[in-house]
């Protein structure tokens, strides 16, 4: 029986669709791994160095995800500006 994404969409876009969340849930997951493990060994030399266990800078290693996804989102804008030539991607409502 077909899906109502299937029905809507179409069985290629569906299936390109499903392909990219499963990438997307991978990357962000590969990502999150790294940060715990970079917080982790952030905290290990750390404790070395300080001789008393807190937490500093390598607490930003957990928040590699978010950093990821806004520097990502910035460096899309602009390479999208830059061949738009700057220019604004809307149209006034009075233009044809």
């Amino acid at each position: 029986m077909p899906t109502p994404d299937t029905i809507t969409r179409g069985a290629g876009q569906a299936r390109r669709s499903a392909a990219r969340l499963i990438l997307s849930v991978a990357e962000y997951s590969g990502l999150t791994l790294a940060g715990i493990i970079l917080f982790r060994a952030g905290a290990a030399y750390a404790l070395t160095e300080r001789g008393y266990s807190a937490t500093g800078g390598e607490a930003f290693a957990i928040f590699l995800p978010v950093f990821y996804a806004l520097l990502s989102g910035v460096g899309r804008g602009y390479v999208k500006d830059t061949k738009n030539g700057y220019l604004p991607d809307y149209k006034e409502e009075n233009e044809p």
